[in-house]
């Protein structure tokens, strides 16, 4: 049975780049992580470095793939952001009213 995730989760579009990758699109943020749009996503449980600004600022993370749809994209979780990476998230996060309604499945996997 699917529950509602209760953490705040806002529509964004920001140009993500996944180091030795290439460019991407987060289409939504969390404090915890973010969903990228790539069609070529990573398995569940790869490690990715990604950077993308927000209010022109710049973050960077070191993220675990939890959530992967090939051809669409995949989920993230931030292990490692870089530093002020968490306050300027949580700031965005509180003034931003463009909310995403997401579940999480039984296995705990985020569904948009």
């Amino acid at each position: 049975m699917d529950r509602i995730q209760r953490k705040k989760r806002v529509k964004i579009s920001a140009e993500v780049y996944i180091v030795r990758t290439g460019r991407a699109e987060g289409i939504d943020l969390s404090q915890d992580g973010m969903y990228i749009y790539y069609k070529h996503p990573f398995v569940i449980g790869s490690m990715i470095d990604v950077s993308f600004k927000i209010d022109d600022r710049d973050i960077k993370a070191t993220a675990k793939v939890i959530h992967s749809q090939p051809g669409i994209g995949m989920g993230v979780q931030f292990m490692d952001l870089s530093e002020g990476g968490i306050e300027q998230i949580h700031e965005y996060l509180e003034h931003t009213d463009a909310v995403v309604e997401c579940r999480l499945n039984s296995n705990d996997e985020v569904e948009t």
